[in-house]
């Protein structure tokens, strides 16, 4: 199979302490509050950097607050739209003023496992509240109903609301729509099986509903309504936005024999395109990178990179760029 092929040009590079260790973690890249971050650790500090609006950049700032406790593989950290920070971790979930003073700390029972749990958190779309996932309660007779979402009083912590998940023991990461902070996103990775939730927070009523197919998690970058999902083993990629018709694309039928979707961030350049990496096998080295129509999934290119570019999984930022990463160097691109 044989596509047009598009020049990638480089538009910025710069480095991000700490982030080749952090880069296939839950929380190292998010979108928070219409814009786009990357989160690192290094040194006993959380790294958070902010994507520039302007292309000619990468970052328009980065700023380091004093890791809470010894940095776990499952930890996470998400800015907050008042320019602090809220970490999840093992068993208490704290946030941090832009200064780095302690606001508050909410308790919770650490996970069950945490070799695979791990929480996540997000600001609502009002900025009051603070939305973590933590472990629920067991019942008298032993069993145990699911993992919790619950809303904290982000000025306070006080707890304001909760809801109980359809998952336990589960690996959670939060996604807002880069133009809808309210189209809130959840994923529940439970080995492999997942859950992916809208969530919603409305008068204090929290709320989630699922999306989709269960086996398809939320993939990269949404905007405008529309969303995507991409099968856990990469065979298809799928499109979704409310008043339009689900769109599914497998992987045999559009990708050269024996390629698959690969990567975890497929997301919208625009509204009209996606970037999507393709290979053989999950976490490879030779990645490919295709655009495809953002309406019909439909292969339109394939991405040219100048030199030897080690381009894994493409960030899609929608303005038309993406970011590759090779360790702790970012990159930014837009084809030619």
């Amino acid at each position: 199979m044989e596509y047009t092929h598009l020049a990638a040009e480089l538009l910025a590079q710069e480095t991000f302490p700490g982030f080749g260790v952090r880069s296939g973690h839950h929380d190292a890249w998010q979108v928070r509050d219409r814009a786009n971050w990357l989160v690192a650790a290094t040194q006993g500090e959380i790294v958070v950097g902010r994507i520039d609006e302007d292309p000619s950049r990468v970052f328009a700032w980065q700023r380091r607050w004093p890791s809470p406790q010894p940095w776990r593989r499952h930890g996470f950290a998400s800015p907050l739209p008042d320019g602090g920070l809220a970490v999840s971790g093992s068993g208490i979930v704290t946030v941090y003023e832009a200064d780095g003073r302690l606001r508050w700390a909410y308790e919770h029972k650490p996970w069950f496992d945490e070799g695979i749990a791990s929480g996540a958190c997000v600001a609502d779309p009002s900025g009051l509240r603070l939305l973590v996932t933590t472990v629920g309660p067991t019942k008298e007779d032993g069993s145990y109903p699911g993992d919790l979402c619950v809303a904290l009083d982000l000025a306070t912590g006080r707890r304001v609301a909760g809801t109980v998940l359809p998952s336990a023991s589960a690996g959670y990461s939060f996604q807002q729509s880069l133009t809808d902070p309210a189209q809130l996103f959840l994923n529940a990775a439970m080995g492999d099986t997942f859950y992916s939730l809208q969530v919603t927070l409305e008068d204090d009523a929290l709320r989630t509903q699922p999306v989709g197919l269960e086996e398809e998690p939320f993939a990269g970058l949404s905007m405008n309504g529309a969303f995507l999902k991409l099968d856990v083993g990469g065979e298809w990629l799928s499109r979704y936005e409310t008043g339009q018709p689900d769109v599914s694309v497998d992987a045999e039928d559009v990708l050269p024999e024996d390629l698959r979707f690969v990567g975890y961030h497929p997301g919208f350049l625009c509204a009209d395109r996606v970037v999507v990496a393709i290979s053989e096998e999950q976490d490879s080295d030779d990645n490919r990178h295709l655009i495809l129509d953002g309406h019909t999934l439909q292969p339109v290119a394939e991405v040219d990179y100048p030199g030897a570019a080690n381009c894994d999984d493409p960030l899609a930022l929608g303005d038309g760029t993406w970011l590759t990463t090779d360790g702790d160097t970012v990159q930014r691109w837009r084809t030619v």
